[in-house]
């Protein structure tokens, strides 16, 4: 099953580097978001971008964006394109296509993270090491490793849901548009929260270490993409799915 699952997302992979996503970023575009993320943003903000703790708030909505112009295309785009019954007709069991789609976007999705953090850390040694080597705080580093692969484990779980009941492609882009809205509301609106507030939350986060609100998080997230792919893999009925 392994290597059904990596043959599935070894052609997934390939498909989004050749066509590109279902935004119509080719692979060319792909290196004006390590251009843009990788050294302009990080020229900008000097020496924070590597040593601020907020970076990782960064890492952390990164892969969330990239695996979201994906994800939408891997079952509702193959359904336009009339390649999703081939697929369904082979050998492949229901779980290795499930798994094999859901690992390709998960990999994507942190797999250009990581570049991009690599692209940054370059950047900002050139440009402002000349006091010595600048390296991420290694709590914050862990945490973006960790945190970019369950957050791209996230949004390929919520994706590849929204896929397989959309009819078509925009349908599916509609529907990630509105969950990604969903997810950045509260950044949105802490704007309006009373100072007080923000006061008195701030006072309680100080008497928490970060690094078990992190763990907390990340433990939240595991079992959440659990969850859904256990959806995921009662929605994935092949003989609906080819009707369909």
């Amino acid at each position: 099953m392994i290597a059904d699952v990596i043959t599935v997302a070894t052609k997934e992979l390939r498909e989004i580097f050749t066509f590109g996503d279902v935004r119509g970023r080719s692979k060319f575009s792909l290196l004006i978001l390590v251009l843009i993320f990788g050294i302009v943003i990080p020229l900008q903000n000097g020496r924070d971008w590597v040593t601020s703790p907020i970076s990782i708030m960064v890492w952390g909505w990164m892969p969330f964006l990239w695996v979201s112009g994906i994800v939408a295309d891997l079952f509702a785009g193959e359904r336009e394109r009339h390649t999703l019954e081939s697929l369904l007709a082979t050998r492949l069991s229901d779980r290795s296509i499930l798994f094999g789609k859901l690992f390709a976007a998960l990999t994507y999705g942190f797999s250009l993270t990581w570049l991009i953090m690599l692209a940054s850390l370059i950047t900002v040694n050139i440009g402002f090491g000349s006091e010595g080597l600048l390296f991420y705080p290694m709590e914050m580093f862990f945490g973006a490793i960790v945190f970019s692969i369950l957050i791209s484990g996230l949004s390929a779980c919520i994706g590849v849901l929204v896929s397989l009941r959309a009819g078509s492609v925009r349908q599916a882009q509609q529907m990630m548009s509105a969950g990604m809205l969903v997810l950045f509301l509260p950044f949105m609106l802490i704007q309006f929260i009373p100072k007080s507030w923000l006061e008195a939350a701030g006072n309680l986060l100080d008497n928490i270490q970060p690094v078990q609100v992190a763990v907390w998080l990340a433990v939240i997230l595991l079992v959440v993409e659990l969850i859904l792919i256990a959806i995921a893999r009662r929605m994935f009925q092949r003989s609906k799915l080819i009707l369909d």
